[in-house]
């Protein structure tokens, strides 16, 4: 294959990665890494507990197993050389009750399948030796696994990239591809103003509120303009005070109501009771003409499907917001589409995987279901959680996990709390898009997956929107943890892979045509296993599907 341009789209860590690896095999290539984002890893490869997963609970043999091994023994060279934090500190699994040590059970055969190291069951005392502080019934201990910083590796090897001669254009939205027979032609705009800020400080400290709901931490407050004084709970964090009209593809189509949607599947629902207040606010903004919105169907100067943007309280009334958006829409810049030609083009997009992939004549199968992550801080001495404790992952559960870890910079890291976000690409906790909201519930697969998990999702809805009620969770199996001094952190968002059935993709899945590659998922070791996933992915490129696995 002649290559002399190639264009790898997407700078999370593995889009570095493997840009990193094609300059490796094509020295002489010209490389150019495009990302919308204004920064490296901007989204999940720089929002994580870092935590080095060794898989432990992949099946035996399974493609994931064999990337998080390949990926441990490629990274742990490459973070010695260059001088990146990594320390094998050791993680406990705790089981609570006899169901969860019988997984534990099924985990210790696997892992000792895929053949890492020293994983053993503990009882409660030896439990209690490794972690004084966990509490359970049984334990299982991987020794090495390890911590590191997944920022500073994808600084690191975007170093190499620009060493070896590489470019980034970053604040450059790739919008598609045209495939010839020998080369792609990539188009492209310079990508809007990031809309988002990292909620990292967001939050302030769990349970330092006064009897009246007051906060009196002195946490970092969010530029969203929220009234700290409010009396809202924290179940209202994801709602923004003017969300945008989602009008989809189909503008002769009714306005989704979420809240006979999700009542007509989980009506009955002690957790659903609870949130129903806030839905139905939601539904009402979205139907209600007198909301100052407008309905499917109406002119508003918008292209089809784009959603509005929201507007500020110095807007006005009602009747002057309905008459904004034609005129935001002249207000804002011209973003004038440029195109340019490549002998190879790689798309690791994550978030956007299925739209780009779309939007390049790929069908849409598997979906990127976005689902927000929530960590949180807190300062402890070391006697508190030396390692890494966490739950036992339960198959029908799969965003249940929760992990306390002491981290790089040696405070503890609490997470994550998940739950299916409101914007691929919303971080602060007041706003949301509902272009992206109108995609997940119009995709039956994520309506599939809800019914499978409904039943578990039930009894963890409530620490999904409360973060007193997540801290609790937390503190079942690490009660030390001082619930008053826990405060908001990171937020990330997960580019979930899911099916038309409702399955979630958890494992690489690559698809090509001609000269055009499409990541269209990642396994769920994707940071720990992103060196091996480069090198896969480029022997599947380079080499063709029968050697990727070599």
């Amino acid at each position: 294959m002649s290559i002399s341009r190639v264009a790898v789209v997407g700078a999370g860590i593995v889009g570095v990665a493997l840009a990193r690896e094609v300059t490796n095999r094509f020295p002489d290539a010209e490389v150019t890494v495009f990302d919308k984002a204004e920064r490296l890893a901007a989204h999940q490869s720089g929002h994580t507990s870092g935590v080095v997963d060794p898989a432990l609970a992949a099946q035996p043999g399974s493609p994931e197993a064999k990337l998080a091994r390949r990926g441990v023994e490629l990274l742990v060279p490459f973070v010695s050389e260059r001088g990146i934090p990594y320390r094998e500190c050791g993680q406990l699994l705790v089981a609570q009750n006899t169901d969860e040590a019988d997984r534990l059970e099924e985990i210790l055969a696997r892992a000792e399948a895929n053949s890492i190291p020293g994983v053993r069951l503990l009882d409660r005392k030896e439990m209690r030796e490794v972690e004084p502080n966990a509490r359970g019934v049984l334990a299982l201990y991987a020794p090495h696994t390890a911590v590191t910083d997944f920022t500073a590796l994808a600084e690191a090897l975007a170093s190499d990239v620009s060493a070896a001669g590489g470019t980034f254009r970053l604040g450059t939205e790739v919008t598609g591809f045209d495939v010839m027979s020998n080369e792609v032609r990539l188009r492209m705009r310079a990508a809007a103003p990031e809309s988002h800020d990292d909620v990292a400080g967001d939050g302030d400290a769990v349970g330092s509120t006064d009897s009246e709901g007051h906060d009196d931490s002195s946490g970092h407050s969010n530029s969203s303009g929220r009234d700290e004084t409010s009396e809202r709970s924290d179940i209202d964090d994801q709602v923004h005070e003017a969300p945008r009209t989602y009008r989809g593809d189909n503008t002769t189509g009714p306005v989704i109501d979420f809240r006979d949607e999700l009542r007509s599947r989980f009506g009955e629902k002690d957790w659903f009771k609870q949130v129903e207040d806030t839905i139905g606010s939601l539904s009402e903004r979205f139907t209600n003409p007198t909301s100052g919105r407008e309905r499917p169907g109406s002119q508003s100067g918008r292209p089809v499907g784009e959603p509005e943007r929201p507007t500020s309280e110095s807007d006005g009334p009602a009747t002057h917001e309905r008459e904004r958006p034609a005129a935001r829409e002249r207000d804002r810049p011209d973003r004038a589409e440029d195109t340019e030609v490549f002998d190879l083009v790689i798309v690791c997009a994550g978030l956007q995987a299925d739209r780009l992939a779309v939007a390049s004549g790929f069908d849409d199968d598997p979906r990127i279901v976005p689902f927000t992550s929530d960590y949180y801080a807190v300062e402890a001495p070391a006697e508190v959680v030396r390692g890494i404790i966490s739950t036992v992952p339960d198959p029908s559960s799969p965003f249940s996990e929760r992990s306390v870890v002491r981290g790089i910079n040696d405070g503890l890291v609490l997470g994550p709390n998940t739950i299916v976000s409101l914007g691929r690409e919303r971080y602060d906790k007041h706003g949301f898009n509902l272009g992206d909201m109108g995609s997940t519930v119009g995709f039956k697969g994520f309506w599939k997956f809800a019914a499978q998990t409904a039943k578990t999702a039930a009894r963890g809805a409530k620490s999904a929107v409360s973060t007193s009620a997540f801290v609790e969770e937390i503190r079942k199996f690490v009660p030390a943890i001082d619930a008053t001094a826990v405060r908001a952190d990171s937020r990330g968002i997960r580019a979930q892979a899911i099916d038309a059935e409702g399955t979630l993709v958890d494992e690489l899945r690559v698809t090509t045509r001609g000269r055009l590659t499409m990541v269209r998922s990642l396994p769920k070791s994707g940071a720990t296993s992103a060196l091996a996933t480069a090198e896969r992915i480029a022997n599947q490129v380079f080499d063709g599907p029968a050697d990727a696995d070599d």
